[in-house]
């Protein structure tokens, strides 16, 4: 009975902790954008903090794509590899995320059974609990999908059969296998017998690398079972110094484990295994594993060679300053390195990445290393920002905000940052402005300032920017509130007018500062209340939503230094177990008057809610999971209707510092005006063919003509423009720079239509 329950039990909490993973419902969009004059490939992927790296064959075509689990927030992203031979190409193909279950901390994913589905090996989903969990993949109309394993243990109640656990060398008892949720182990064959073994620091006071050999082949169960005996407690005879930068003290002979007491230092800790990440090479074409050890402390990677055999690993050289030959890897902070084939050529290269979960490098986070040895190992450093480089990625942490800054009729982003890593500083914070240089039905967002309004003058006394756009003084354009980590809010007034660029100014008045809610102020305008004065509500580290009432006038507002409700209708967003919610209110008008409030979380979720006034009884809730949605940690909405058709686009941020943009099922019932909306599209173009070559033919409807049309780049420059008398015309093509083109039809009635166009 005792055992059944304890099936039936991992089987539910399996279950809910995929929930999240498989809901998503609302449609994922990309947009083109341009940052330094160059177009990325994958700008709305989201960003990447602390990635791990997994070759995997996601659509069953025999090709290994990519799967990039980011502990930085616990988020799955999914890349199908679309490279020739010698060259790195991956599209980002987000819908094969949905089918992973959710996971924490650390996840791998191997082909244990060699039956073509990778499986994944990953850390123990229940808090608390550091064993290894894994699941069993497969095709099911050419999608990788998942399902968990649960082992048996015969005779061992106390065996969750989630986890691995090892026979004791008690017959018929057993042991958990413990590993510290900061660590990377290696999955590989590692004696050379078939089936795929672990090397792991097991959590605890080891600094000796333990050696988990995969029995499933010598029992007689071929590759499809694991079956984990404890064949070594010090493979390789190496101890983890971890005092001293990517050095490890070596055994003198084969069959030898180095005493962590015969040196000093060794005193100073304890012999306490602090943190590390193993990955396992065959870094001299030998035919036996090396490895490469990142540790906890330290921006570097140590190359253990092994002198011995497969069967019995001896680390007898080390590359401290790792590769001595090239690039020494030098990644703030706790490196974990990735062996894998990223360019096609057949050979498998390593990236080097950030394993912390918070503070470290969080740009230029993925170094490639190029594999160019015919035998073994050579890596040259290519790039170290590999994926990274075309994604908008601010660092960490990202707050969008959506509104038409220069009074072109388009609306543009504005982004704030929890800041990105410099040595010393992880809070360089800003405000950044991303213009829309396409149109009103097909945006493109250019990165045209870095430091929207100066607000780096703040910095790193405070950070964590949160901007928001509302008329606050009544003089109908939109002024500027940005909260920070402080707590406080900065205030900037438009002085422009309505349907003119915005010329931001601030406001001094200490009140904005002293509107202070504890910790990350994530501040919305509106009238909630009703009384034709606009108030403020404010998100917060806590998880709950202050309300402030304006007790002024609609152009002069006035508001307290303490909320006037500290917990608007009752919502937190701090799921069970966290001590934080950080929660990014928006309040969205529904076609019925009512208005819908979703917030972003901690959780990396989205909590919708039906604001039911200025109150502080509780909402009716709509959805605690809406749309699916989950960013990883610390999402942030943003709402807008980008392309002009009458529903409401998402921009979320995320705590990784990138964006990702979401069709809702809302429609926009905010109020028209130059400074919110942009001018609709009343032309239809049809241009054939589509991409072009020579010339292509462009059919406009909606008009008998005579036009005027102007053609973009992706970069928004203007490359041609001309004039038809009639709504079909030709362009000729042959010259065009191959790439991505805009084209915008005005008619002099002002009616407009833009088609993209791809050459």
């Amino acid at each position: 009975m005792k055992r059944t329950f304890l099936l039936l039990a991992a089987l539910v909490a399996l279950a809910f902790s995929s929930l999240k993973a498989q809901t998503q419902s609302f449609q994922r969009l990309s947009y083109p954008a341009i940052v330094n004059g160059a177009a990325l490939q994958y700008p709305f992927a989201g960003g990447l903090n602390a990635p791990q790296f997994s070759p995997v064959d996601l659509n069953n075509d025999g090709r290994l794509d990519l799967v990039v689990f980011d502990r930085a927030g616990n988020t799955i992203l999914t890349f199908l590899n679309n490279g020739a031979a010698n060259t790195s190409d991956y599209a980002f193909a987000p819908e094969y995320a949905c089918n992973f279950p959710a996971l924490n901390d650390w996840a791998l994913l191997r082909d244990y059974n060699q039956d073509g589905a990778a499986d994944i090996f990953c850390a123990a989903h229940q808090a608390g609990a550091q064993e290894i969990q894994a699941y069993r993949g497969y095709f099911e109309n050419n999608m990788l999908k998942f399902k968990p394993i649960l082992f048996y243990y015969p005779n061992c109640a106390s065996c969750d059969p989630r986890y691995i656990w090892y026979p004791d060398q008690i017959p018929g008892f057993y042991n958990n296998l413990p590993i510290s949720k900061s660590d990377v182990p290696a999955f590989d064959d590692v004696d050379g017998d078939g089936d795929l073994d672990l090397l792991t620091f097991p959590s605890g006071t080891s600094a000796h690398v333990w050696f988990f050999k995969n029995t499933s082949v010598e029992s007689g169960f071929g590759l499809d079972s694991l079956r984990f005996v404890a064949a070594s407690n010090c493979w390789g005879g190496f101890y983890e110094n971890g005092l001293e930068a990517c050095r490890a003290t070596l055994a003198t002979a084969p069959g030898l484990c180095a005493d962590p007491f015969t040196e000093p230092a060794a005193d100073d800790r304890e012999n306490r295994h602090p943190g590390a990440s193993l990955t396992t090479i065959d870094a001299e074409g030998d035919g036996d594993k090396d490895l490469l050890l990142g540790n906890i402390s330290f921006p570097c990677l140590n190359l253990l060679v092994n002198c011995g055999t497969p069967q019995q690993a001896w680390m007898c050289q080390q590359d401290t300053l790792f590769p001595v030959y090239n690039t020494t890897v030098n990644v703030n902070i706790f490196v974990s390195s990735f062996h894998l084939d990223v360019d096609n050529d057949g050979k498998k290269d390593l990236l080097a990445c950030p394993n912390a979960k918070t503070i470290g490098e969080d740009q230029k986070c993925v170094w490639f290393y190029k594999n160019t040895a015919a035998v073994g190992t050579h890596f040259e450093l290519e790039s170290k920002s590999f994926l990274a480089d075309d994604m908008i990625d601010l660092g960490t942490g990202a707050h969008p905000a959506i509104a038409d800054v220069n009074a072109d009729g388009l609306l543009d982003l504005v982004v704030g940052n929890t800041g990105f890593y410099t040595f010393g500083n992880p809070n360089n914070a800003r405000l950044y402005l991303f213009l829309n240089t396409g149109s009103s039905s097909a945006p493109v967002f250019t990165l045209a300032d870095n430091d929207w309004l100066g607000m780096s003058e703040f910095v790193p006394d405070d950070f964590d920017f949160s901007p928001t756009f509302g008329d606050l003084d009544g003089d109908s354009d939109l002024d500027l509130l940005v909260g920070s980590s402080s707590g406080g809010l900065y205030a900037y007034f438009n002085s422009a007018g309505p349907g003119a660029p915005m010329q931001m100014q601030r406001d001094f008045n200490p009140m904005w500062l002293s509107m202070d809610i504890g910790l990350a102020s994530a501040p919305t305008i509106l009238d909630l209340d009703g009384d034709g004065r606009k108030d403020v509500a404010i998100g917060e580290r806590s998880g709950n939503i202050n309300f402030f009432k304006n007790n002024g006038s609609p152009t002069e507002p006035l508001f307290g230094a303490t909320p006037t409700i500290q917990v608007l209708g009752g919502v937190n967003t701090t799921l069970p177990l966290e001590a934080v919610g950080f929660s990014t209110p928006s309040f969205l008008p529904q076609p019925d008057g009512t208005l819908l409030l979703v917030t972003g979380a901690q959780g990396g979720h989205l909590e919708a809610y039906s604001a039911a006034g200025a109150s502080a009884s509780a909402f009716p809730i709509v959805s605690e999971l809406w749309g699916g949605v989950d960013e990883g940690n610390r999402s942030h909405p943003a709402f807008a209707d980008l392309d002009g058709d009458g529903t409401l686009e998402m921009v979320c941020g995320n705590f990784r510092g990138g964006l990702s943009v979401y069709k809702t099922v809302l429609k926009d019932c905010t109020a028209t005006s130059l400074a919110e909306t942009p001018q609709r599209s009343e032309l239809q173009l049809k241009v054939q063919p589509n991409p072009v070559r020579e010339s292509a033919q462009v059919i406009v409807t909606g008009t008998q003509g005579p036009l005027r049309w102007q053609l973009r780049n992706a970069l928004g420059q203007m490359v041609q423009t001309g004039e038809s008398a009639s709504s079909v015309f030709t362009l000729q093509t042959a010259d065009w720079t191959p790439g991505i083109y805009l084209l915008e039809v005005l008619t002099g009635d002002r009616k407009q239509g833009v088609g993209r166009i791809v050459r």
